[in-house]
């Protein structure tokens, strides 16, 4: 039968030697917790985190609605979002029309009353405007009166600035053919492209040799060949960069010789860029 071994009585205990460690450790003062001191004295803890106001939506959310309340930088305007209530005999006008837009805009404050910047619910992104009913009325039949003279005047414009790129790249490249030069009109000075002729940052000198080069690239070498066979787009840039030099040199009448009399044109159908 196995005997179980006896438990050592407090006697027994208190007896056996302690190490110097524990001895320090047990005459060292008993330290307290911030929260436990200031709940000895009788003083309640601070929070310093700022609390958020309750609201229905998330923090995030909130974020966003506390930042479209700030003022606006524009005389006359306020910020509002989506989901606030339509102001009385107000109408909400959305983004789209710059005649509209900028007429409502103008004579709102013409009349010294308020323009509401809309944004969507999350604060980011602009929506439109709300206006009085009366000016978005009035505004509007003068859209519809002024349409076709509008768009008459557009065109004139556009024409205009057609007429000054043919210009620009005729003056810069004397021995483009004319093939070329129309379609680099129509692709890299479309109105509304976003292609490099349609830039606002760069000189009209720098916009014509891009968009030659790029017009050079894809239509008189293999870079989309390359772009194909799995090069990227880098690497087949290196690989045709003398080329599309040496042709808008030749173009440029720079060259060292007359350019070619018939370059290999190659389809856009299979562009990758």
């Amino acid at each position: 039968m196995q005997h179980r071994p006896r438990k050592k009585s407090c006697d027994e205990k208190r007896s056996i030697p302690r190490s110097p460690q524990f001895k320090i450790a047990k005459n060292r003062p008993q330290t307290l917790s911030r929260q436990a001191l200031l709940k000895k004295s009788g003083l309640t803890t601070v929070n310093h985190k700022p609390k958020v106001a309750e609201s229905k939506g998330s923090p995030r959310m909130v974020k966003y609605q506390l930042a479209t309340q700030w003022p606006s930088s524009e005389p006359f305007e306020k910020n509002c979002l989506q989901r606030d209530p339509l102001p009385a005999d107000y109408v909400f006008v959305p983004r789209g029309d710059v005649y509209v837009t900028r007429n409502c805009r103008s004579k709102t404050k013409e009349s010294q009353r308020l323009v509401y910047k809309v944004y969507d619910n999350t604060g980011k992104k602009a929506q439109g405007i709300r206006i009085p009913a009366d000016v978005y009325t009035t505004v509007l039949q003068s859209a519809q009166e002024t349409a076709e003279t509008r768009a008459n005047a557009v065109k004139l414009r556009d024409q205009k600035d057609l007429a000054q790129s043919r210009e620009l790249l005729c003056k810069q490249f004397p021995l483009m053919p004319v093939g070329s030069l129309d379609v680099i009109l129509h692709h890299a000075f479309l109105k509304g492209s976003g292609r490099v002729g349609r830039t606002t940052t760069t000189s009209d000198e720098r916009k014509a040799i891009l968009a030659v080069e790029a017009h050079i690239r894809h239509m008189h070498t293999p870079y989309e060949t390359l772009l194909r066979e799995g090069k990227s787009r880098e690497e087949a840039r290196k690989e045709v960069w003398q080329m599309v030099q040496a042709i808008r040199m030749a173009w440029a009448g720079r060259g060292h010789g007359e350019p070619p009399a018939h370059l290999p044109v190659r389809s856009r159908t299979n562009s990758t860029e």
